[in-house]
This record gives structure tokens, sequence and C-alpha cells, in this order.
């Protein structure tokens, strides 16, 4: 618990903490205004009419918000959460400091770790909050009427808070992977660059038909599966499904990491 509040301590006096707070807030803010102020959504040269039809109804904006954020913001986040955590103390010289001391090298990374998922699972909420905070202000909450069916508030509230937390587990694959990455490399800015574009071959490969067969085993697949929520009925299948690989990557990427980290040479 000592390490594990250590931790906490330090990510609340942390600039890119709050940094991070704040621009996924802007990004939900700005994009609420914009819709707000539009005549019609459009992304690109198509229409989207049933998130369009939607749009009269503030419960629909932390929806929106995950859409945009779960491809590419929401995972950046969890690169840089995961290549600070023994990169970055590499960096600041304080990594062979802390493990000259008696202290498992297990528990500190899983302590990282831990403040790691924490710090997601606080900027997910935060985002989640502005977002129906804004939607209240823009649109206002009623019962959501989508084509051939209507949810109530509270329906809508709780698939929309499991649809954050499926999301969730999907970032924490992509922590994992660039915790992994940390704890190879000296240096931040590459952990985070080099997760970020493993990252996105992966989200390439899945993008494309020839390599369907690789679709099920790859965690970037999972990135947008929440939206089964939103079916009638519900897509538990694939949501299970994208649960299990997620923290089944999670799992993989957290066992090598703590591998090598028992092992590293802190005079390098």
């Amino acid at each position: 618990m000592r390490l594990l509040r250590l931790e906490i301590a330090k990510l609340r006096h942390q600039k890119r903490t709050w940094f991070g707070y704040v621009a996924l807030s802007l990004v939900v803010v700005v994009g609420t205004v914009a819709l707000a102020l539009s005549d019609s959504w459009q992304v690109g040269d198509g229409t989207l009419p049933i998130l369009g039809a939607v749009f009269d109804n503030g419960l629909a904006v932390p929806i929106v918000a995950l859409l945009f954020l779960s491809p590419f913001l929401l995972p950046l986040t969890a690169v840089m959460a995961g290549a600070f955590t023994i990169a970055g103390e590499v960096e600041s010289g304080t990594l062979r400091t802390i493990l000259v001391r008696p202290v498992d090298r297990g528990r500190l990374l899983a302590a990282k770790y831990a403040v790691s998922v924490l710090y997601l699972a606080s900027a997910m909420t935060l985002v989640f909050a502005v977002a129906l905070l804004a939607g209240q202000i823009a649109f206002g909450i009623h019962r959501l009427e989508v084509p051939f069916f209507s949810l109530s508030v509270s329906g809508i509230l709780w698939r929309t808070a499991v649809s954050y937390a499926v999301c969730l587990v999907a970032m924490t694959a992509v922590l994992a992977l660039a915790v992994l990455v940390s704890v190879f490399a000296n240096s931040s800015l590459t952990a985070a660059i080099v997760s970020l574009v493993v990252v996105m071959v992966c989200q390439v490969i899945v993008a494309f038909d020839y390599f369907a067969f690789l679709r099920p085993w790859l965690f970037t697949n999972y990135f947008l599966s929440w939206v089964g929520l939103y079916l009638h009925p519900i897509g538990w299948v694939e949501i299970e499904k994208a649960v299990a690989c997620c923290l089944g990557w999670t799992a993989f990427f957290a066992t090598l990491s703590w591998l090598r980290f028992r092992q590293r040479d802190i005079t390098v």
C-alpha cells in the first residue's frame, strides 16, 4: 500500500496528468458546442442519420464522445501513461535510487500499473461527466428515441456506463503494451512512439479483409465493441469476446513486463 500511495501522490503532482484531463475535456466541450451550433452533423461527405437523429438529446453526447475518442485519443492517453511508468523514471534518474533500496520489483511494477489504470479510469469518468453536463446544457436530457426502439433515461445511462467500462478494458491492453515497451526502453518518448506505432499497425491490419482471420485475436479490433450495447437486442457475445481478448493481452503483456523488469540491470 505504501508504494501505491506514493505512486498516486506522484501522479497528482505531475503536470501531464492535469494536461491530459484538460485536453480530453476540452475536446468534448468544443465538440458539443460545434454540434449545438450546426444544422446537421456530417463526417466527410457522408451523413450519419441515426446519430444525427438522436442529437436533440444530451444523453447522446457521452456516446458520441466515446465514439470519437476510442480510435485514437484514448489509446494515445493510455500509451502516454504506460510509457512513463519505467522509462520516465530512467530519464529522471530516480529508478536507480528506488531499486537500490529493498523494494520488491514486482510490487513496484504492479503499483505503477495500477495507478496508470486509475488514471485512465478517472480520465474516462471525467469525459463521461463533462459530456453529460455539456449535453444537458446544450440539448437537455430526456427519453432517447432511435430508429426501431427507444430507451429511458436510466436505460441509456447504464448502457453508457457499461460502454465506458468495456472501452476501459480495451485501453488497459494498450496500457499494458506501453508498460512492456517502457520496461525495455530508456526514453519515455521512444516507448510512447513504439507503442503507438504498434497500435496503429494493428488497427491498419484489422481494417483489411485479407487479415480478417487475425481480427478476433487483436485487441485493437475491439476498441468499438461497446457499440453492441446500443443494438436491440444487446450484442453481449461480441462484448464478452472483447473483454476476454483484451484481458488476455493485458495479462500477457503484464507477465512479459514483470519477467523483464525483475532482471533489469539498474546500472544501465
